[in-house]
């Protein structure tokens, strides 16, 4: 049976602007044992869905069995958007992979300015 974990660490590590490494550090977990669950080798244990749960406000059904992306963003796990006015528009991989790089440019922009502040601060 398919399970969102590892897309769901993965998202919201990305939403928080944590590092694995940081996101890891949050609930006593190293970096390589979180990268595992990314990339679905493994799965954590119980008792640490349950602990990212209480953080993120999720319940462990939508942390196993939803996409948070998705979910997040008004889509069905069809993929399609829920709307009382619109029609179900199909969710595309283009649509979501461009706003997944906008995001990461964002990051970039991010770090780029706390740069900038440090160098003036230290002045």
């Amino acid at each position: 049976m398919k399970n969102y974990i590892g897309l769901n660490i993965k998202y919201l590590c990305e939403n928080n602007f944590l590092s694995q490494d940081e996101f890891g550090a949050k609930f006593g977990l190293k970096k390589s044992v979180v990268g595992t669950y990314v990339r679905g080798i493994s799965y954590p244990k119980v008792e640490v869905m349950q602990k990212i749960c209480k953080e993120y406000n999720l319940t462990l059904d939508e942390f196993i069995n939803q996409d948070l992306y998705l979910k997040n963003k008004g889509y069905t796990s069809a993929g399609t958007v829920q709307s009382i006015n619109e029609p179900e528009t199909p969710m595309y991989e283009s649509e979501k992979e461009a706003l997944l790089k906008t995001i990461e440019a964002q990051k970039e922009t991010i770090a780029a300015m706390k740069i900038t502040i440090d160098t003036l601060l230290q002045k």
